[in-house]
């Protein structure tokens, strides 16, 4: 029963099911052709669209290739720019570089040329000269300003040696004899410049003078300077001719007098004169006195003892008082004691040299102080001045040399005339020495003939 009634029921629904099928087929394909008619609607309405894109698209593709080879084109443009503005800027700094040169060369030359010229000749170049040399530490000159500048002074320099053919003459300020600052003319003669102010009487060579600005005039005698001042009027004539270029002149004017240079040496140069004159003329005192003692000769010594040996005592007395010195006071006593023992007659001449020793010898040790206290004294002056200088340094600083001379001299040249009076007085020392010495050995060698001559005493 169970399975009829199962098949009944699968047949009731394969009836319906087909009946279903069969309305959804239709359903579809209606729906099927109406999107075929719709798709091919739209081919149609594709391919009219198609062709002015397709056009647009030619076109634009055109366009990007001119903007692309446009691009290329600034690209390569824009590389060979480049390339051209690194060179040129290697070019801008070589040619820094060159203009940094030829100014910094520019410069050596007129420094040099500065340090040429004479000094007469600062009045005519020393503004230009000037002004160049400040181009160099002015950073804000341009570099067109900085070489006018600079070749202004190097056409002043060109100028100048075209003068210098021949001789050239310029009208300038110079400091005359007795420190006048005059009006002259100035003769430049090679490397030797004549001044001359005929009004005056004025004329003489133009040097440098130490601690001057302005060039000094020297004269060279009477019997050159008219022929200075004729050449200066005519601009022909005789001139002196100086083959030191000046150097002999300033050499002579820097020469001290005596007293000039005691005065630098100051209060320690008092002192080593002082005693450089005592010891000079007790050295000149003892070599007139040394030397004017009389020695015993071996005949003096014979007669005495000849005469002794023969009983005449009083002769040979009053030849040894004939004697006149330290050895005649020894043969007196030698003769005056003759009579006595060898031993005590040997004690007699003995304390007769003791006695002599002294007189002959006072005096000498003074000059051996003097040789040793000199160069001390000297290093005194020295120490004195240059605590001098240093105070003048701390003062005025070192620029202003005139005023450092003073100490420097005071220091130098006591050192100097110390050793100068210690050597002498060493060497005067030491022969008064040896002559006194040689008086006593030659009173010692009389004694010890005077002894052995003496009869029974052989």
């Amino acid at each position: 029963m169970k399975k009829l009634i199962s098949i009944l029921l699968l047949s009731a629904i394969s009836a319906a099911s087909a009946q279903t099928f069969d309305s959804v087929s239709g359903s579809v394909k209606a729906d099927l052709n109406a999107s075929i008619e719709q798709l091919e609607a739209l081919k149609e309405q594709i391919v009219i669209e198609r062709q002015p894109l397709q056009a647009e698209e030619s076109r634009l593709k055109d366009s990007a290739f001119a903007l692309r080879a446009d691009r290329d084109r600034i690209l390569r443009r824009r590389d060979n720019t480049d390339r051209d503005l690194g060179s040129l800027r290697n070019e801008v700094d070589l040619l820094d570089d060159t203009n940094a040169y030829m100014s910094s060369l520019m410069g050596e030359y007129i420094r040099s040329f500065d340090n040429r010229l004479h000094i007469s000749e600062s009045q005519i170049y020393a503004e230009s000269v000037g002004n160049a040399k400040l181009t160099t530490e002015d950073i804000n000159l341009s570099a067109p300003d900085r070489f006018s500048t600079q070749l202004k002074v190097i056409e002043q320099a060109i100028g100048r040696l075209e003068n210098l053919v021949g001789g050239h003459q310029f009208q300038g300020k110079g400091v005359v004899p007795g420190g006048r600052l005059k009006e002259g003319t100035y003769s430049m003669v090679g490397p030797i410049v004549f001044f001359a102010r005929p009004e005056d009487n004025v004329a003489g060579i133009a040097s440098r003078e130490f601690g001057s600005a302005q060039p000094s005039v020297s004269s060279v005698g009477e019997l050159y300077d008219p022929l200075i001042s004729e050449f200066s009027s005519n601009g022909a004539g005789s001139l002196p001719y100086d083959m030191t270029l000046g150097a002999a002149i300033q050499i002579e004017e820097a020469k001290d007098s005596f007293v000039e240079i005691v005065k630098k040496g100051g209060k320690a140069m008092i002192a080593i004169l002082t005693m450089a004159g005592i010891a000079l003329l007790i050295a000149l005192f003892k070599f007139v006195e040394i030397s004017g003692v009389r020695r015993a000769r071996p005949n003096d010594l014979a007669f005495i003892i000849e005469a002794l040996n023969n009983g005449n005592k009083d002769e040979a007395l009053g030849y040894a008082q004939k004697i006149k010195g330290p050895v005649g006071a020894l043969l007196t006593a030698a003769v005056n004691n003759h009579h006595k023992d060898k031993d005590h007659v040997e004690e007699i001449l003995y304390e007769k040299m003791i006695e002599a020793q002294p007189k002959l010898e006072r005096f000498l040790p003074f000059i051996a102080v003097t040789a040793a206290t000199a160069p001390l004294l000297g290093l005194l002056g020295t120490v004195m001045g240059m605590i001098t200088t240093f105070k003048l340094i701390t003062i005025f600083g070192t620029g202003d040399a005139k005023s450092l001379s003073t100490g420097i001299s005071e220091a130098l040249i006591t050192t100097q005339f110390g050793l100068i009076v210690a050597i002498p007085s060493l060497i005067f020392h030491a022969l008064l020495s040896r002559k006194s010495k040689g008086v006593l050995s030659s009173m010692e060698r009389t004694a010890i003939g005077f002894i052995n001559g003496l009869p029974g005493r052989k």
